[in-house]
């Protein structure tokens, strides 16, 4: 486990489980990929129920497709030992098992974990670590979140207080055959548009203008269709950082985010 030949192996395998399903692949194979995919639910629903019936004290937090945590009293160790020893004989499969402080879960694919040497494992909402290829849109949400979750940080002052503006900015992506423009209104109380390019960096501010996709019409139709992107709320383009310098954040709309992930967690 954890060694640098097993995560290439690791990997090797789930390139070929990944092209099974990929009808370009030399390696497409429906029926392989239909028998790991059912198999591996089946097996890890058995592990599931007999730890539900096994070990005193139990509570199945969250299962998905390639494990399970379980909430359970220390004493519950040895049990919770001898079910996955035996389902291991079993199956011919070798379990991972890891001990969490504390977990913060919205739902089973967006949760905040706090392993027990206190580093912290982020999915889906939660995460903030991003590669460059991917979306870091208001990356201050999941950041003050975390501090909130796992420090009891206050939102508003934490929010308030965040050094680095490039966290409040978020992106909006859309193709060429669609466009995006901003609404402003005028003095003269009419509304006037203007076009922005196609990927656009903004921040949600208090004065600015309305963003709107401009999209082509449905099959069947003739009108273009015009959908709001943060629609209530107002932004600025910061294409160039430039523009954000004298821009007033709206601090509402970061506050409610991160409302959303601490708020009502299980």
């Amino acid at each position: 486990k954890g060694s640098p030949e097993n995560a290439m192996l690791k990997l090797a395998l789930n390139g070929v489980y990944g092209d099974s399903n990929n009808v370009f692949s030399v390696f497409y194979d429906p029926l392989f990929t239909m028998r790991i995919t059912l198999n591996g639910q089946l097996l890890l629903c058995l592990l599931a129920e007999n730890i539900m019936l096994n070990v005193p004290g139990v509570k199945l937090i969250q299962c998905n497709t390639d494990g399970l945590t379980v909430r359970m009293p220390h004493g519950s160790s040895f049990a919770l030992k001898m079910v996955c020893e035996h389902w291991e004989k079993l199956t011919k499969l070798t379990l991972e098992q890891v001990n969490y402080r504390r977990m913060c879960i919205r739902d089973v694919n967006n949760y905040l974990g706090q392993y027990e040497n206190g580093k912290v494992k982020r999915k889906g909402a939660y995460e903030y670590e991003m590669e460059w290829h991917q979306n870091h849109s208001a990356l201050v949400v999941p950041k003050v979140a975390e501090k909130v979750l796992l420090e009891g940080a206050p939102i508003r002052e934490t929010m308030e207080r965040w050094p680095d503006i490039m966290d409040f900015m978020l992106r909006v992506k859309v193709p060429r055959s669609s466009s995006l423009v901003i609404e402003y209104r005028e003095p003269d109380g009419t509304d006037e548009q203007h076009p922005l390019q196609n990927t656009t960096r903004y921040l949600i501010t208090k004065s600015g203008g309305h963003l709107f996709k401009v999209m082509p019409p449905l099959k069947g139709k003739e009108l273009w269709r015009q959908i709001g992107v943060e629609a209530g709320w107002k932004v600025t383009p910061c294409n160039d950082i430039v523009e954000s310098w004298d821009a007033k954040i709206d601090f509402d709309y970061y506050v409610q985010e991160v409302e959303k992930l601490v708020n009502g967690l299980s």
